[in-house]
């Protein structure tokens, strides 16, 4: 077996990775770090690193019953975006992948305008919609927001995987006697499944983390989610920073756990979403 000789640039190439793993990973290690201090160790001149006595205080404090309560909103309203944009969108891109109609141009383009908007220019509109309609303080104002959000990069992100799935295998399962339904459900479907990974796991980070439309649309400490959850270690006259880095560990939990279920397809959904789109 032959061994690879390093190159300069082999050199170069491992440092700059080196580097870029320091800046992504550097916060996660101190966020644990921090949520594994006591008070004094935190506010230590000069910083250290690495607890001095780790204690399990702060996760307890994470982990009291409202923060339970966070925990539940959350997921109630992240899973229902989630299966419910993933439906829509597989239909609406496959019809935009597929079909070919009057004004079908026109609706690309309108999807892709509508991502050019930041979240905080029409919160205030969609605010006062959902009061006269008697939607504000419910979960189901969240869930419309967020749809309002994802649905169009759902689509537009699963109309590249449809588009590069050749329509032949749909016209072969047809003339064996399928319905175009059926050809969609069995073959297409499958084909399709790690774009449809990748898509959901955008769907489940933006819905899981977003804090703006939580904090607007509910009221009450027993609707909040987790974003807005973790506003209680910020208080009038200090930050208690052992609690909140560790209910921020806990919030990154469920994404890790998700991410390495989903890592294959999401890597692969990636990849020729680059390629095909």
């Amino acid at each position: 077996m032959r061994l690879h000789r390093w190159r300069s640039n082999d050199y170069i190439r491992f440092f700059l990775i080196l580097l870029l793993l320091f800046f992504v990973l550097f916060p996660f290690f101190y966020m644990v770090s921090t949520a594994l201090k006591t008070e004094p160790d935190q506010f230590r001149s000069p910083p250290v690193l690495f607890p001095q006595t780790p204690t399990a205080a702060n996760f307890r404090q994470a982990l009291e019953p409202k923060f339970i309560r966070y925990f539940v909103n959350s997921f109630i309203v992240t899973i229902s975006t989630t299966l419910i944009v993933i439906s829509v969108s597989i239909f609406s891109s496959y019809a935009f992948s597929r079909l070919r109609f009057r004004g079908r141009k026109f609706l690309l383009k309108i999807i892709i305008l509508t991502q050019l908007f930041p979240l905080i220019i029409i919160i205030i509109p969609i605010y006062m919609i959902f009061t006269k309609v008697g939607l504000v303080k419910t979960y189901l104002s969240l869930i419309i927001a967020y749809m309002a959000f994802t649905v169009p990069v759902g689509g537009w992100i699963l109309r590249g995987f449809f588009k590069g799935i050749p329509y032949n295998l749909e016209e072969s399962a047809m003339v064996d006697g399928a319905t175009p339904l059926q050809a969609f459900l069995l073959i297409v479907l499958p084909l399709a499944r790690p774009g449809i990974s990748a898509t959901a796991v955008y769907i489940f980070i933006f819905t899981w983390q977003e804090f703006m439309f939580a904090l607007t649309f509910l009221s009450g400490e027993k609707m909040r989610t987790l974003p807005v959850g973790i506003l209680d270690f910020i208080r009038q006259y200090g930050v208690n920073w052992g609690g909140l880095m560790a209910a921020s560990t806990l919030i990154t939990i469920p994404v890790f756990v998700l991410f390495l279920i989903l890592q294959r397809q999401f890597i692969s959904g990636l990849t020729q979403g680059s390629i095909k789109g």
